[in-house]
């Protein structure tokens, strides 16, 4: 644990702002956090409760802010390719009744999914109106940014965060949860199939 590590800790914490009142992304290498902001979390699952305030998931961006949150986090169709939108959408899918389909028909197996275009966009309405965000501009490299991500990772131990946090403690019923979305969209690519 580093001074420098606590700093942007508290400086990230500080930040935070729901999404909808962000003005802009900045375009440049930074560490981000996103925190729940709802008045209580629809679903308790696993060791801990969500609550107001609790960031839920560190990340790093180096080819900036816009692409990696709004065109790709907050996105409807992209949760293929955010492992946040997956967490939460697995956490998420009885509640909001989304239904998981195969990212792509074209892969040999269904390693990641997606969900229907109605239930994309109601994980991301969901999503915009429950999670705040804030960014640490951190441009002293690639190697430094993944180090500082790990740390604060370490530090925090976010519930969403799963890979490479052996101390979230909701890890493996978060992982179970994304098994259970990509049985059934293996389901719906086998019922695609044979069509």
């Amino acid at each position: 644990m580093t001074i420098e590590s606590i700093q942007i800790i508290e400086a990230l914490r500080f930040g935070l702002k729901p999404f909808n009142e962000i003005d802009s992304f900045n375009e440049q290498s930074s560490i981000y956090a996103i925190a729940f902001n709802g008045d209580e979390f629809p679903v308790h699952f696993g060791v801990e409760r969500i609550n107001k305030g609790d960031i839920i998931y560190i990340g790093k961006t180096q080819s900036g802010l816009k692409k990696r949150i709004v065109g790709n986090h907050f996105k409807d169709g992209a949760t293929g390719s955010s492992t946040l939108r997956r967490s939460l959408g697995s956490i998420l899918r009885n509640h909001l009744n989304l239904k998981p389909i195969p990212r792509s028909l074209n892969e040999g197996r269904v390693r990641d999914f997606k969900f229907i275009v109605e239930s994309e966009k109601l994980l991301t309405e969901w999503m915009v109106n429950n999670l705040s965000i804030s960014f640490i501009p951190y441009c002293r490299g690639k190697r430094l940014l993944k180090e500082l991500e790990k740390e604060v990772i370490y530090i925090l131990n976010p519930i969403l965060n799963i890979t490479g946090n052996r101390l979230n403690e909701n890890g493996t019923i978060i992982k179970e949860l994304r098994a259970k979305c990509r049985d059934i969209a293996r389901i719906q690519k086998n019922q695609i199939k044979t069509l």
